[in-house]
């Protein structure tokens, strides 16, 4: 019988190791070569996206350098002088110096700056002396330049200028009370070489290049020097504009794929370019080696698997000698091998559930026992709140008594406030009402607030904007006095005053009902709120035990917020809003009853 379950977990072994080997290797083969592939082309995207970005932040900060000699008085003292003022020509030109220098000076790139107004003027200033300088063919050069309606107040780069080897960075010049109104034109003579030194640091492997062509064709930057300045195949431009932001193959050129992607700044298309046989050798190597170390992996798992079918044999039996002891009612536990191996751990959690069970089964007989003495306290307590519904008939009967010396005394006073605290106290005591409404609620609140008026020596109404849809509503009896006692017990600490405010509210939406108590008191500071939400957010034992702490025998809050949980769930109760200084909103949060309609009186 051991002879036959070594054989059956050894070949079962050998069937799952072999199907593993087989099913990760041949699948993280396939996924591995994808995710060369994706690599490939995510290194192509992403080395064009910076080399284009790095060139669009490199000309954008000569738009920069053009704006400081745009905004400069000089210049738009010179633009606005009138035609043909040739002393003031000269003396605008001779002014202009100290506006080129520090841009000249910050940019060493730069060749040439120039402006040429549309009145004549025209100023020069150069980083290096340009030999032999062909006044001539510059002045046609701006004359082009006048006469290019693409020049717009926006800076516009030009791949040939009029320098050989630069690149010409222009733009007009606008009159400040109109944007379209220009005066005259900037120009800068930039170095193509400068941008070749961004260009020439990016690596595509062994044999990978990229060049970049303007919008018509020409070669601005190419790995092979004679290639600059000359146009680009027809055919090949034709296909690099038509599979912009794809991967794709040039005819002629084959065994590699290329990547385009086009600028909107500079209207330039950078194209990278990658050996196919160079992008599929890591693909082979990983072929290769996978083969090799699945191979390695299985002998290696097959031998495992057999040492592994030879140690389970011994511990199992245990095992099962210890569990038929167990079912038949001794907790047995069973012997360690000291092997200390998974076999091991699988005894010693057998033998720790065995101990568990003894223990669940004491805690259960403990549990049973503690359940039963619940039960007993639970109906004492019932008992005992029976005996106290008796003793309020005396304190009713005591109150009228009060009432008629009042009467008798012509104590209007007193008899109010006597009156109302026995209607507060029977409300609060009987047991006939068998449902609350919100308008039960609301005239609590009054005859309360009857009594504050002599306790505060001063009238003090609160705003009541309750919908009379609503009044029949039923809420938790004892919600809305509590709410208004605590406003007037910590909202207005130094006193009531004419500014101070409490204001009874009431919606609903598809599913819940709500009552909002809000006054513009004193507020609760911040990490008060929190403790007191916090404490909302409590089980029941614990606001019970919170509420006598904080309140000291008062109804509070958290006694509110119990009591509406016992009724309508753990999903109901109160939340509070506050800030300091700015007043405090609590809500109760019901569910919703089918409105009645409520007949005004």
């Amino acid at each position: 019988m051991n002879h036959s379950l070594i054989r059956k977990v050894y070949i079962y072994f050998v069937i799952l190791i072999t199907l593993a080997l087989v099913t990760v290797g041949v699948t993280g083969y396939w996924r591995s070569s994808n995710a060369l592939e994706d690599q490939y082309e995510g290194l192509l995207t992403q080395i064009v996206d910076n080399v284009l970005h790095e060139t669009d932040l490199f000309l954008k900060s000569y738009e920069r350098a053009t704006l400081s000699i745009m905004i400069s008085p000089v210049v738009k003292e010179a633009l606005d002088l009138p035609p043909n003022s040739t002393s003031d020509f000269y003396t605008s030109e001779m002014a202009m110096k100290g506006v080129f220098q520090p841009v000249l000076i910050n940019n060493p790139e730069i060749s040439m700056t120039y402006i040429v107004g549309f009145n004549g003027f025209q100023a020069t200033d150069f980083n290096v002396h340009i030999v032999p300088f062909n006044y001539q063919g510059f002045q046609e050069y701006v004359e082009q330049l006048k006469e290019d309606e693409d020049i717009s107040g926006k800076l516009k780069i030009q791949d040939s200028g009029f320098l050989d080897g630069h690149l010409t960075l222009i733009r007009k010049l606008a009159d400040r009370t109109s944007s379209k109104s220009f005066k005259g034109i900037m120009g800068f003579e930039l170095k193509i070489g400068e941008l070749t030194t961004l260009w020439k640091g990016i690596k595509l492997g062994e044999s990978g290049y990229f060049f970049i062509v303007n919008d018509r064709g020409k070669i601005l930057y190419h790995p092979d020097p004679s290639r600059i300045g000359k146009q680009l195949d027809g055919m090949h431009f034709d296909t690099v504009e038509a599979k912009t932001d794809q991967v794709f193959e040039l005819p002629g050129e084959p065994g590699r794929v290329f990547f385009s992607r086009k600028s909107d700044y500079s209207g330039w298309t950078l194209v990278a370019s990658m050996s196919v046989a160079e992008q599929s050798k890591p693909i082979s190597d990983l072929r290769q080696t996978t083969l090799i170390v699945g191979i390695l992996t299985l002998i290696a798992a097959l031998y495992l698997a057999y040492r592994f079918g030879q140690s389970i044999v011994r511990p199992v039996r245990l095992l099962e000698s210890g569990m038929r002891k167990t079912a038949k009612g001794q907790w047995t536990r069973v012997p360690v091998s000291g092997s200390r191996d998974e076999m091991d751990q699988l005894i010693i959690s057998y033998n720790t559930m065995v101990t568990r069970l003894e223990e669940l089964v004491e805690r259960v007989y403990e549990t049973e026992l503690r359940n039963q003495d619940n039960l007993m306290k639970r109906q004492l307590a019932e008992f005992q709140a029976l005996q106290l519904q008796i003793n309020p008939h005396f304190l009713y009967n005591t109150l009228e008594i009060i009432i008629c010396y009042a009467v008798i005394q012509k104590s209007s006073e007193i008899k109010d406030i006597v009156r109302s605290l026995s209607y507060m106290l029977r409300y609060s005591v009987r047991t006939d009402l068998e449902e609350i409404t919100v308008a039960n609620e609301l005239k609590h609140v009054l005859y309360f607030m009857s009594i504050m008026k002599y306790r505060n020596q001063r009238e003090f109404e609160i705003d009541v904007r309750i919908n009379t849809d609503y009044l029949l509503d039923s809420m938790v009896r004892l919600t809305l006095q509590p709410l208004v006692e605590n406003v007037f017990k910590h909202a207005f600490p130094h006193g009531i005053e004419d500014s101070h405010t409490i204001r009874i509210d009431a919606w609903k939406d598809e599913a819940d009902f709500y009552v909002t108590v809000e006054d513009n008191g004193c507020g609760i500071e911040q990490e008060a709120l929190l403790q007191l939400n916090g404490r909302l957010e409590n089980s029941r034992e614990e606001q019970l035990e919170d509420a006598q702490a904080m309140y000291e025998g008062s109804i509070g809050l958290l006694n509110v917020h119990n009591r509406i949980q016992m009724v309508f769930g753990p999903q109901y109760g109160l939340s509070i809003q506050s800030e300091w200084g700015a007043g405090t909103k609590v809500t109760i949060r019901m569910p919703a009853s089918p409105t009645k309609k409520v007949i005004p009186l």
